[in-house]
């Protein structure tokens, strides 16, 4: 029996008007098809429930994003900073009474998921290490390196450039799997030998992107509107 056909989704972060779009523009089947967001569900966007909601009727199989890892690391601190305010994916499933039922969820999603020809990794893979090997952080938070594996000291998530000694991680990817990712908003979508970016920015006005595998087909719908900002870059 063949492997059902997998719909892969980008940076989804509480869009769930556009994710319900684009499982209805894709023809999205549960039972038939396989349904797999690289993580970042939550956060940013207006309706992290109802995204939640949908991934648990579509029997979705999400890995970790930095967005999720961030959540569950507040409610194991017991801290909420003052970025916690309403709006953020913890208040609004506080609001809904959901907040342990998703937390106990997501707690259980792998860092990276792996096929035949594919894996899939929020934000990117080490050049120097094997997945189960590599940090958290690293695979969720990753942009630039170096060859090594080394990161830059400040957060590169609103740079345009490499900053010197960096690279993006993906130019230094041997592997023979095509890897599937998202966490680069401003990158945008990248098709490449081995490589699929999905982060297509729908939280700030971009498109959600959705990926069939293995016919290597890309899927996308308009967001409904911008709800943040792409941070200013710096150089």
């Amino acid at each position: 029996m063949s492997e059902r056909p997998i719909l892969f989704v980008g940076d989804i972060q509480g869009c769930a008007e556009e994710l319900a779009q684009l499982l209805d523009a894709a023809g999205f089947r549960p039972g038939r098809h396989r349904l797999i967001p690289v993580g970042d569900t939550v956060n940013r966007g207006p309706d992290a429930p109802g995204v939640l909601r949908m991934l648990r009727e579509a029997e979705a199989e999400p890995v970790q994003g930095n967005h999720e890892r961030h959540l569950l690391a507040i409610l194991d601190r017991g801290e909420y900073p003052n970025w916690l305010r309403k709006g953020s994916a913890h208040a609004q499933l506080t609001e809904t009474g959901e907040l342990d039922r998703a937390a106990e969820w997501i707690r259980i999603w792998p860092l990276y998921r792996e096929g035949p020809d594919w894996i899939v990794v929020h934000a990117g893979l080490h050049p120097a290490l094997e997945p189960a090997q590599t940090d958290a952080s690293f695979m969720t938070e990753v942009r630039y390196c170096t060859a090594e594996g080394g990161l830059p000291r400040v957060p590169d998530g609103k740079l345009t450039g490499s900053p010197d000694g960096f690279r993006p991680w993906y130019e230094f990817y041997g592997g023979t799997p095509t890897v599937i990712y998202g966490h680069w908003a401003r990158q945008g979508l990248l098709v490449r030998d081995r490589l699929r970016g999905l982060d297509t920015g729908c939280v700030y006005g971009g498109h959600l992107t959705g990926l069939w595998w293995p016919e290597d087909r890309i899927v996308q719908v308009n967001s409904t509107q911008p709800y943040r900002r792409l941070p200013v870059p710096k150089t």
